[in-house]
């Protein structure tokens, strides 16, 4: 049954992700928030089949810790689902992201016109020069800073480094609230995994870094902060709804898989 339900998912995800690309066209050509709209509404159409398909809810804590306003959001990324929720919590998202995803057909367009903050990874310090520019001009649009600090999605219960762009932004935009993300998601949806699991996802939303923090301070607590919360999220995940929990050999192999790509990664 839970393959099955799965599968109805996928064939909803595709099916319906063209559909709407078809139907929402016309508004690629309306500028930002016209294709925010778009994303807003791809969004919530995935979030409404997941809860349908295979009974994938979503759950957030310490909403408080959000700001009104600009604000930098580090999160832990385990799964596509983060990035198809943002958007059902900040109103106006831009995440930072590797400029390959802009050359996908169609898809790359929206990420564009939407002002996501394209990064060469492969260009060194340039990389970092342009995610500031760029998270700079977002933050002056009133807009929320989405960046993931292992660089690519990790698995439930793996131990990756955080990449130094989180404290750039930090020290470069220091009357600006960095709010660090703890979440659960790969216990359901794993990484390039047919198969997704019911039950509620949850994303807690930690309180903000205090300002002033030196590079090692930061870097240390930050993680520690989220690595920590995002253990006891799974835990409670894998008590609450009985998820299959991955094996070191499974952890390991995926961690290795990805690390050639993150080790290009500034951010």
């Amino acid at each position: 049954m839970i393959t099955l339900r799965a599968l109805l998912f996928n064939v909803l995800f595709f099916g319906g992700t063209a559909l709407l690309c078809i139907v929402l066209l016309p508004l690629m050509l309306f500028g930002r928030k016209a294709n925010q709209f778009v994303g807003h509404a791809w969004c919530r159409l995935i979030q409404f089949m997941l809860r349908y398909s295979v009974g994938m809810r979503k759950r957030f804590t310490g909403l408080e810790n959000l700001p009104d306003g600009p604000c930098i959001i580090v999160a832990k990324h385990q799964s596509a689902w983060e990035t198809l929720t943002f958007h059902t919590v900040v109103p106006d998202p831009a995440y930072i992201l590797k400029k390959e995803l802009t050359r996908i057909p169609l898809v790359g367009q929206f990420l564009i016109l939407s002002g996501q903050i394209a990064v060469d990874r492969s260009a060194g310090s340039q990389a970092l020069k342009d995610m500031i520019k760029g998270a700079a001009k977002a933050l002056e649009e009133n807009r929320q800073v989405i960046i993931f600090p292992e660089g690519t999605r990790t698995p439930p219960g793996s131990n990756r480094p955080y990449h130094p762009g989180i404290f750039a932004l930090y020290k470069a935009f220091p009357d600006t609230k960095v709010i660090p993300v703890a979440l659960n998601s790969g216990m359901f949806w794993g990484r390039d995994s047919f198969m997704k699991y019911g039950g509620r996802v949850t994303m807690e939303f930690l309180p903000a870094m205090e300002p002033g923090l030196d590079r090692k301070t930061f870097m240390k607590e930050i993680k520690h902060r989220i690595d920590t919360r995002t253990r006891e999220l799974e835990a409670e995940a894998q008590t609450e709804f009985r998820l299959p929990t991955l094996t070191t050999d499974d952890i390991e192999a995926k961690v290795d898989d990805t690390d050639s790509v993150d080790q290009k990664s500034a951010s």
